[in-house]
């Protein structure tokens, strides 16, 4: 039981830690739109790149923070069902919502892990003649969000299914 315990909490802490990450790469987005368009605006000249940029880093965003939100009980959630389960049925219901979530992002690694070595091997890029940019740090955050997201889950199907329901953490963002 330790062990699981000092595993969760392992990886809270790089779900923490990538979702800071995702919030700082959120903020350059932002400022590259913002100088984007301020180029546009004042000199007629947009950046090169920028929407090629803004779509992958939106994708890197979404799957840097998938751990922290998987940790934190923050993902879709129906707290109208769970309520009326009581004790075992909501334990029951937890235990296979993690599992499913489990299976979910197990595919999405499943499905990216070819397209990975792919990037990786062909050197494959995303833009046109005047900007290219590497597609497989995208990738590998996907893959890699997505192993982090399986071990999450299955963490929580463990330790709900021996222990009982953990308490939602208080920082957590409400469930849906």
């Amino acid at each position: 039981m330790r062990l699981i315990l000092l595993a969760e909490r392992l990886v809270d802490l790089v779900g923490r830690t990538l979702k800071y990450l995702a919030a700082a790469l959120l903020l350059a987005v932002s400022l590259l739109i913002s100088a984007d368009v301020l180029g546009r605006a004042v000199f007629s000249h947009p950046i090169d790149g920028v929407a090629e940029i803004v779509a992958n880093g939106i994708v890197v965003i979404a799957f840097l923070q998938v751990t922290y939100a998987v940790t934190s009980g923050a993902m879709l959630r129906s707290e109208l069902l769970l309520t009326r389960l009581g004790p075992v049925g909501l334990r029951i219901a937890e235990t296979v919502s993690a599992l499913l979530g489990a299976l979910l992002f197990y595919l999405i690694a499943r499905a990216s892990w070819s397209p990975m070595i792919r990037a990786i091997e062909t050197k494959e890029f995303a833009g046109y003649s005047g900007f290219q940019m590497p597609v497989w740090p995208v990738r590998v955050v996907i893959e890699t969000g997505s192993i982090l997201a399986i071990a999450a889950y299955l963490l929580i199907a463990l330790r709900t299914a021996l222990i009982g329901v953990r308490p939602r953490p208080v920082d957590a963002a409400p469930a849906l």
